[in-house]
């Protein structure tokens, strides 16, 4: 039987480097857009990914595709003293306002701030007990890659914990839902003023449209059991508009 064909997302030539541009475009925003984007529930989702996360104090802990270093802070903050904490993000300007806020903050451990390819982490295989991501999957040209890298990187008994968007089932919710992003859309174009970029989308355009053809729910779990994550399983938040998904090597 030929392997099934899994779901990869927007893929487009240029990916990488559009990508680059827009989260450095929207670097200054980018926290309360996601305030805005999440309707303030995006704290919660993060809390809930470190209970998932099991027993991690003292332990070695990746966030990969850290962005700003939100859901870092929150490892840093359950891991504790002891531990390691590295946030690896592709956009210089994120990791910048990461380790800017980190400074005003009281965390038990130094996060290791580092620029980094989710596709290619520089990291020897087993090296940390926790991976943590957040929405960065619709963003990697190859979405299996990046969960083998994942998986690469963790320990036997690692645990990886990824939170993501996706679209509610139900189809009342969905109707809301609909109405909802396109009004994070247009608000999106007070930050963004509907500049191209690299030819491309406007940088919220990119943001809210980028869920159409990407994989969630059951097809993302295929990946991660493509990975190697054969436990894979995930989690329904706020209707259906996030997903986390939890795996152990």
């Amino acid at each position: 039987m030929a392997e099934e064909e899994l779901k990869k997302g927007v893929q487009f030539e240029g990916k990488e480097e559009y990508i680059k541009d827009v989260f450095t475009e929207i670097a200054d925003y980018y926290d309360e857009m996601n305030e805005i984007m999440s309707m303030h529930m995006v704290q919660g989702w993060h809390r809930f990914m470190m209970r998932k996360a099991g027993d991690i104090r003292g332990r070695r802990c990746l966030d990969v595709g850290t962005g700003t270093g939100e859901i870092a802070f929150h490892v840093a903050r359950t891991a504790g003293e002891g531990s390691t904490v590295v946030g690896v993000d592709i956009t210089p300007r994120m990791l910048e306002l990461a380790e800017r806020k980190e400074s005003e903050l009281q965390l038990p451990v130094k996060i290791d701030w580092q620029v980094g390819d989710a596709l290619d982490l520089h990291f020897p295989d087993g090296s940390f007990d926790l991976v943590t991501s957040g929405y960065m999957l619709r963003n990697v040209c190859d979405i299996q890659k990046a969960v083998c890298e994942m998986h690469r990187v963790l320990a036997p008994g690692g645990r990886v914990v990824v939170a993501e968007l996706s679209k509610p089932k139900n189809s009342v919710v969905r109707f809301f839902y609909n109405i909802y992003m396109r009004r994070v859309k247009r608000y999106g174009r007070k930050y963004d003023k509907g500049k191209s970029i690299d030819g491309r989308q406007s940088a919220y355009e990119w943001l809210t449209c980028s869920i159409e053809g990407f994989p969630y729910g059951e097809d993302m779990v295929k990946i991660f059991k493509k990975a190697g994550f054969e436990d894979a399983r995930f989690y329904v938040k706020s209707f259906g508009a996030v997903n986390i998904y939890v795996g152990t090597r």
